[in-house]
């Protein structure tokens, strides 16, 4: 069955993923910014510089990189995100924001740009990314869940 568009999508132009962790904001900053923490839920490898390599769902490598373009420490981290390997001709913008809810934090991911990618691949890798995220934010919850 297919997953349901959530509030915040736009199919092949922005995609928007929520998660509660039971952690503060500070704590919650270092599982995005500390490469020890992120090879634990989001890549097999990652650098200081958003040097991201993980394995999709069909198992192939996906080598991804990420340049800052804004950040406000502990709340809110933006990129020019891409796939350079796989051609892409430009960068979408991945942004990370962090703001408090009740004992701990909702961090929200947004990815928009999609609409600058091939027509002919723009909503593939959109769709991509939707279930990529999801699963890395069920993953980043378990992490800290298990150690708050």
């Amino acid at each position: 069955m297919p997953e349901p568009i959530r509030q915040g999508d736009i199919p092949g132009v922005q995609l928007r993923c929520r998660q509660l962790l039971p952690i503060d904001i500070e704590t919650a900053w270092s599982w995005l910014t500390e490469p020890e923490r992120l090879t634990r839920w989001l890549a097999a490898s990652a650098r200081i510089a958003l040097h991201l390599e993980r394995v999709d769902e069909d198992g192939a490598p996906v080598h991804e990189l990420g340049s800052t373009l804004d950040r406000d420490r502990p709340r809110l981290w933006s990129l020019a995100f891409q796939q350079p390997a796989a051609g892409w001709p430009v960068a979408t913008r991945l942004t990370f924001e962090l703001t408090p809810h009740g004992d701990g934090c909702e961090l929200s991911v947004l990815q928009e740009g999609f609409e600058h990618l091939p027509l002919s691949d723009g909503l593939t890798i959109w769709e991509a990314y939707r279930r990529h995220w999801r699963e890395a934010l069920e993953r980043l919850a378990e992490e800290v869940g298990l150690r708050a």
